[in-house]
Order: C-alpha cells, then structure tokens, then sequence
C-alpha cells in the first residue's frame, strides 16, 4: 500500500457549514453550546433542536470569526449577538483536533501550516480573557498585569501542577505560561460579536478566517502527517 493511501485527511476536510435557526414564537437559537476554553475544552454543539449542526461537535467559526479558545461565556455571547442568519462552522472531533484544548496546544505543527496558524489564533482569543505569565525580568515598558503576569520560578511551578495553565514552555532560559481563563462573572459582561471581531483585528497578530486560513495552507497539504506531539509547546518567539 502506497504512504499516500494511508494518509489520514486533514480534519478541515471534514469541516461543515451550517445555518442555526430560530426555534418557534419566541425567537430562540436552535443550538446550544458547552466547552469553552475556562473549562479546558474548545466549544461545542451539545443540544441542536432546529436541526443542522451535529450534537458534539467542535464550533470552528461563528458569523466567519474564529471562537477557539474563548471562555463559554464569551462564546455565547457572540452567538446571541450575531445578525442573522447566523452561520456557523462545525467539525466532528478526531485525533488531531478534539475537545481538549491544551492537548492541541501541546502539539507541534509545521511552521505555516493551518493548524500552526490556528493555535497562535486561539492563543489571541485566550488573551483577551487571560494574561501570560514569565519568570523573566519586566522590560522596560512592560505592565505587570498587562503584558505579562511576572512570577517566581516557584510560583510558575505551583501554576503548572495546579493545572492552571493551559500551555508552558521555557525560552532562553526563562519559563513561559498561558493560563486558563477565568470564568465570566456578573461584573465582566460576555463579549459581543462585533466587539470580539474589533478586538482580534487590533491584536498582535491579525486573526485570519478558516477560509482564510485555508487559503494560506499550500496546495496538496492535506494530511495530518506533521501532527505528532512535542510534549511541550513552546510560546511563538515574537511574543517574547
């Protein structure tokens, strides 16, 4: 048997696209989510009543803007507040992409590839709820906080037993954290669609579509091949 016969497809192969439709008088969406990257898991469908997307699988994308990596509530809330007709991009989870956000994170991509691209995606989406964490010394300008939550190497250990953080890794020398988000109290109201699609287009690196993303992988990469895991991940050096 040939080695591209027993090639897994790529898992965007295997995405769907879909409508969420309005149930009854009262106007509700037909789809319910769980998940949610405060929980450690990417969102997906747990109730579909109006039909079209599949319960369990993972929400890509919702009105063409990225949701892996935010909290459930924000999720939510870009749901509830994107015009109509909803559309939405779902994938049944596999060995590549499945719930478990920090295990994706964990792996190592090739550089470029649509998955690399995603993860520094979901990364920008987990730092609008959560702030990295370093045991390196502040720079000058930098915001303890802000930019970066400066810990001890002890502190940064306790984090990572603790399971607090969904991603670490270490950078000449210095430790490097991405923590879970925290989930949204009644003081922090959920994020909206057209304010999540403002703040990724002003981040560090502007998010792209699926479609998108799709675009930028290169012809013919359409296995899983370079999926294998790295143990850990370490943080892009252009944060650093």
């Amino acid at each position: 048997m040939s080695k591209a016969t027993v090639k897994k497809l790529h898992w965007r192969s295997k995405v769907q696209e879909s409508f969420v439709p309005l149930g009854g008088a009262s106007g509700e969406l037909g789809v319910a989510i769980g998940g949610g990257a405060d929980y450690g898991e990417f969102p997906f469908v747990t109730a579909a009543p109006g039909g079209g997307a599949t319960v369990g699988d993972i929400i890509l994308e919702i009105g063409g803007t990225p949701v892996l990596g935010l909290t459930l509530g924000d999720v939510r809330g870009v749901l509830n507040s994107c015009p109509h007709p909803i559309r939405i991009k779902t994938v049944l989870p596999g060995s590549t992409l499945c719930k478990d956000l920090r295990l994706y994170l964990s792996k190592c991509f090739t550089p470029g590839s649509m998955d690399s691209q995603l993860q520094q995606v979901i990364r920008e989406n987990l730092y609008l709820r959560a702030v990295p964490c370093t045991t390196r010394q502040p720079r000058d300008g930098e915001i303890s906080g802000v930019d970066y939550n400066f810990v001890s190497i002890e502190e940064f250990f306790s984090l990572e037993e603790s399971g607090a953080l969904l991603e670490s890794g270490k950078f000449k020398g210095n430790y490097y954290g991405t923590p879970r988000p925290v989930h949204i109290g009644p003081d922090s109201p959920p994020i909206t669609y057209q304010e999540h699609r403002n703040l990724l287009r002003n981040f560090r690196t502007r998010s792209k579509s699926l479609s998108n993303l799709e675009k930028a992988v290169e012809e013919g990469d359409n296995s899983e091949e370079d999926s294998g895991l790295s143990g850990i991940q370490l943080l892009g050096p252009p944060l650093f």
